[in-house]
């Protein structure tokens, strides 16, 4: 059978009327609300123009220094997403993110997230970030720049992992009392602020080796955590962490004169910074609307945009979590290894979290899973998973 064509009813006279009026009634409100702000608008500026000169010079220039203050101070954003090969000797190599080519590394490169470095026999290198903190490779190591990020007002989180090596760091005073900072190994964490320290990695027996000469770390694997403190020495074997032992005298002494040379890199941040972060902290929600966020142009980089791809990779996540017969007893909350995942699925979960890592992980039976991962936004707002599904906690 074949629907009938409604036929809509012809409007009165009167229906016809309303109308109009309606609308030209919405078209006056219109054309008030217009001459409304042109009134304002014309008040200012017919203050303006009825102000003396040099209040009119005055108000201009400090326009112009705003900003310039603003413009510059977004230009020194930029310097928090990269580190400065400031030093190296010996056999160094460089492999950037976009390559697979190992190269020669230049005086000041600039190393950014995925960036390699890898040193031979006889080769060291030292990297420097705006704030003073450094990082120097020994002999025989393979380094990866896993995350620089930076939120205005001087808020960081740095991540890298020592592949196979050694690593000595020393983290700044003006690193940012926010802020956080992690050197993983593939099978541990060591979570800092303040501090200098040594991470060693063995990748034949999967040894990870902690000193502390100053401050405290935080030294943790999927199994378990311990506090070390200076004069300490941390191990674990493979995910078993042992408890913290006296580090020899010699080694420490060795130790503190290698943090010393880094801590000469230290350096606050200057007058100008100061007022730059004063104005640019209290606009950042302005500016992350105009796509002003730090490190460039990017909408993709504002605090929403964050939380919103915090929150597809816990489903993603909880996905894979999903179609496993049985969840695992532990997860690596940097490699992710036991879900076997493609290196790019990986990546892009990991990338979406805070430190590009999870929070925690904790199996509650043979189904039963709790996950835990913070978003990369200002608030590093918390998210976790379970077989329920995923939500946002609210702390």
């Amino acid at each position: 059978m074949f629907g009938r064509t409604k036929v809509s009813k012809p409007k009165s006279d009167a229906e016809i009327i309303t109308e109009a009026v309606k609308e030209a009634q919405r078209q006056y409100e219109r054309r008030e609300r217009g001459r409304r702000r042109r009134e304002r608008f014309g008040r200012f500026f017919g203050w303006f123009r009825e102000a003396p000169s040099w209040l009119k010079t005055l108000l201009t220039v400090g326009l112009i220094l705003l900003v310039a203050l603003i413009a510059d101070g977004i230009r020194r954003e930029s310097a928090e997403f990269k580190a400065n090969l400031v030093a190296f000797s010996g056999q160094v190599w460089v492999q950037k993110s976009d390559s697979r080519n190992w190269i020669a590394p230049e005086p000041n490169m600039a190393l950014r997230d995925k960036d390699l470095v890898r040193t031979g026999a006889n080769g060291t290198a030292t990297l420097v970030f705006p704030d003073g903190s450094a990082v120097q490779l020994e002999p025989n190591t393979e380094f990866e720049v896993r995350l620089l990020d930076f939120f205005r007002g001087g808020t960081r989180d740095r991540s890298f992992m020592v592949r196979m090596g050694s690593v000595i760091a020393y983290v700044s005073q003006f690193f940012g009392a926010k802020s956080q900072g992690t050197v993983c190994t593939p099978t541990a964490v060591a979570a800092v602020r303040g501090t200098g320290f040594r991470v060693v990695y063995e990748p034949s027996t999967q040894q990870t080796y902690l000193q502390v000469v100053d401050g405290s770390v935080q030294f943790k694997t999927p199994v378990g955590e311990i506090m070390a403190q200076a004069g300490q020495l941390g191990s674990a074997s493979g995910y078993q962490i042992q408890t913290t032992q006296s580090l020899p005298a010699d080694a420490q002494r060795l130790l503190a004169a290698n943090v010393n040379t880094l801590r000469q890199h230290e350096k606050p941040p200057s007058f100008l910074q100061r007022i730059e972060w004063a104005i640019l902290n209290p606009l950042d929600p302005f500016l992350q609307i105009l796509g002003l966020t730090p490190g460039g142009w990017s909408y993709a980089a504002a605090d929403f945009a964050r939380r919103t791809m915090a929150l597809e990779a816990m489903r993603r996540l909880r996905t894979h979590m999903e179609a496993l017969n049985e969840v695992p007893n532990y997860l690596n909350p940097v490699t992710l290894a036991e879900l076997n995942l493609h290196p790019a699925e990986k990546e892009r979960i990991l990338r979406a979290f805070a430190g590009n890592m999870l929070e925690s992980y904790r199996k509650v039976g043979r189904d039963q899973y709790i996950i835990r991962a913070r978003a990369r936004d200002k608030r590093r707002t918390l998210f976790e998973a379970d077989i329920a599904g995923v939500r946002q906690v609210q702390e």
